[in-house]
């Protein structure tokens, strides 16, 4: 249900993001000062960046480098993405709590053309790495889970899908 709203968030906020930048720009070509997008842009591709990364990482499509890693046997995979994992969520619990204090140091700071706090837009950090962080413990239950029954079936399927599980 998460992952089904995250989505339709992500299309419609990069459906936002696009129309705004390309109509402000043919706007602009005609004179015609659309200086508001430019911020609401701002507000939606942060939002669009970390709810993103959320989605990419439950998916399993993130971005990474595992040719060294796919070199090791299935269980030695396990505890390396398992070690990431626990180094992902520690840094994620950072910027969720200095991302919490960015946004209450910013609450009194406004977007220059639009009426709202700069802290909807500073607020994608923690939301957007609190879900994360839900994420990656999901899959730690999961490697924890592999090394307690010894299976790894799940670490294997995860390559032919043209993904990893991190």
């Amino acid at each position: 249900m998460l992952e089904r709203i995250e989505e339709v968030f992500e299309s419609i906020g990069l459906s936002l993001l696009i129309i705004l930048v390309f109509s402000a720009a043919v706007l602009r070509f005609f004179g015609i000062d659309m200086s508001w997008s430019t911020d609401l842009a701002q507000l939606s591709f942060a939002w669009v960046c970390f709810i993103g990364a959320d989605l990419a990482i439950r998916k399993n499509r993130h971005m990474g480098v595992d040719m060294l890693v796919n070199r090791f046997p299935v269980k030695v995979r396990n505890i390396i993405y398992l070690f990431n994992s626990i180094l992902m969520l520690c840094f994620l619990l950072v910027v969720v709590y200095y991302g919490t204090s960015l946004c209450i140091t910013n609450s009194q700071r406004m977007f220059n053309t639009l009426p709202i706090s700069y802290s909807f837009a500073t607020a994608s950090g923690p939301v957007g790495c609190l879900l994360m962080v839900f994420t990656v413990v999901g899959n730690i239950k999961t490697y924890v889970t592999n090394l307690i029954k010894k299976d790894y079936t799940n670490l294997n399927r995860s390559n032919t899908e043209g993904g990893e599980i991190l």
